[in-house]
């Protein structure tokens, strides 16, 4: 039986990219990227399908698109509903257990998560850390104002918000994308003094794509070579590129399926961190924590 290691982390904030980068480096030979799979939600599985059977979200789906990929016979309906039965059978078990049997059904390919929701709280990510303490941590950060502005255009008429994403100083609460950047980056900082962590930029996967993921690829301990980085400009041969089947679509962060007005994502112009933000109504520039750590991180 072939070995299995430790799982790898993506975190960082809504919308900075993360699940892009999942399907980046699950085109990787030695890797295996999984859709969002919100295993943090509890400690058993029994837990996890209680919260995913009543969430208002899709968190449900990417684990259900993985273990029909994995283990019912690939992304179908069929698979899905087989996928269901799958889990439900072992609903006493723990998610620990749980996440130890995904890693073996892939190995030796080494399992890498996105999860653009743990970072913003700080029990669920200490419960992320109990799951497997040895594990690497992927911080993604995109800079703010182009987060921001990828994400007030997603919650635009958008009926359910999560209040992580609010604004309650304003009348009535708006999305404020600042406020979970700010705690996504300050709860990774805290965590990189517990665990392996490496923190990235989209911003430098933008400007100097291969060299980032060679370097990347080599805290991760796999192959960097050119023919291996060339095949991972490609996310859209990852097997969960697009949406799933009709039973469980979701598992994608909104960023890699919106079409988005040209130029929203384009990189924060000059000025950005102090000037007015475009989404806000008041005139009100970034808090000036966002510009300090902001700074800190090289913007």
């Amino acid at each position: 039986m072939a070995e299995t290691q430790t799982p790898v982390w993506l975190l960082g904030a809504p919308f900075s990219g993360l699940t892009w980068l999942a399907g980046v480096l699950g085109t990787h030979p030695q890797l295996y990227a999984t859709p969002q799979l919100h295993l943090t939600l509890a400690d058993d599985v029994d837990g996890l399908l209680d919260i995913f059977a009543t969430s208002q979200g899709e968190h449900g789906h990417g684990l259900l698109r993985t273990v029909a990929e994995v283990a019912c016979g690939g992304q179908t309906d069929a698979g899905v509903a087989a996928a269901r039965g799958w889990l439900e059978q072992r609903r006493k078990l723990k998610v620990s257990a749980l996440l130890a049997e995904l890693a073996a059904r892939v190995a030796p390919r080494r399992l890498v998560i996105p999860d653009a929701e743990t970072a913003l709280r700080p029990y669920e990510l200490l419960r992320l850390l109990r799951l497997a303490p040895d594990a690497p941590l992927v911080q993604l950060v995109r800079h703010p104002y182009t987060q921001g502005r990828l994400m007030s255009a997603w919650g635009v008429e958008r009926l359910f918000v999560p209040m992580d994403y609010k604004d309650y100083s304003q009348d009535p609460p708006q999305v404020e994308p600042q406020i979970p950047w700010l705690r996504a980056q300050m709860n990774l900082d805290r965590a990189a003094g517990y665990a392996r962590l490496r923190r990235i930029t989209a911003e430098d996967l933008d400007r100097d794509f291969l060299d980032t993921l060679a370097g990347l690829c080599q805290w991760l301990g796999v192959d960097a070579d050119p023919v291996t980085l060339e095949l991972m400009a490609d996310p859209g041969r990852w097997p969960y590129a697009g949406l799933g089947p009709a039973e469980a679509p979701g598992g994608l962060e909104p960023d890699v399926l919106m079409d988005w007005p040209a130029g929203l994502g384009a990189q924060a112009p000059a000025g950005s961190l102090e000037n007015p933000l475009p989404w806000r109504d008041d005139g009100a520039a970034f808090d000036p924590q966002v510009q300090k750590l902001a700074r800190g991180y090289g913007y």
